[in-house]
């Protein structure tokens, strides 16, 4: 019976070794840290066949990576008293899509301070495409262009169209 030469040994103990103390990040590439407390506006634009509006909403918007495949969550608080949580993905260049942005099921759909500017609109029929945005420096930007019925009174009835509602958010950290 043959014995293995020591130098190969020596050189298989090594590689296992090595690749016993080499940690592999299952998520990939790392992301940019998004971490942080952002001075944030939302700029929200109502549009539809009888009006075109643009309202503007303060808030603090407060994100931290949860350091596993860039999900972050955090909170948002838009004075005097609407607050809630937010949660999404990120990916290595920055991009990010919110999944939630104030209570379920819906992201935005039950935000106090939106529904109080429109509450002619049913929020709870609102089409919501993903809300992507994207991490440059010290800024986050989002902006979703959703659709969400609204009523109105014309001559004596109520007339309910469909109402495109552009929510768009900057924040700064």
């Amino acid at each position: 019976m043959m014995r293995p030469w020591p130098e190969a040994v020596a050189a298989l103990a090594a590689l296992l070794l090595a690749a016993g103390c080499t940690s592999f990040d299952p998520s990939g590439q790392p992301v940019p840290d998004i971490a942080g407390t952002y001075a944030t506006t939302i700029s929200l634009t109502l549009s539809n066949e009888f009006e075109t509006r643009t309202d503007t909403l303060t808030a603090r918007l407060t994100l931290r990576g949860l350091g596993y495949r860039g999900l972050f969550t955090g909170t948002y608080a838009i004075p005097p008293g609407d607050s809630g949580t937010v949660a999404g993905t990120e990916s290595f260049d920055g991009t990010f899509i919110i999944a939630t942005f104030g209570p379920p099921p819906k992201p935005i759909a039950a935000v106090q301070s939106i529904r109080a500017l429109y509450p002619w609109c049913d929020w709870a029929l609102l089409g919501l495409p993903p809300i992507r945005g994207a991490l440059a420096g010290d800024t986050v930007r989002a902006t979703v262009g959703p659709s969400v019925p609204c009523s109105y009174q014309v001559n004596g009835g109520t007339v309910t169209v469909n109402t495109t509602v552009v929510f768009d958010l900057t924040g700064v950290r």
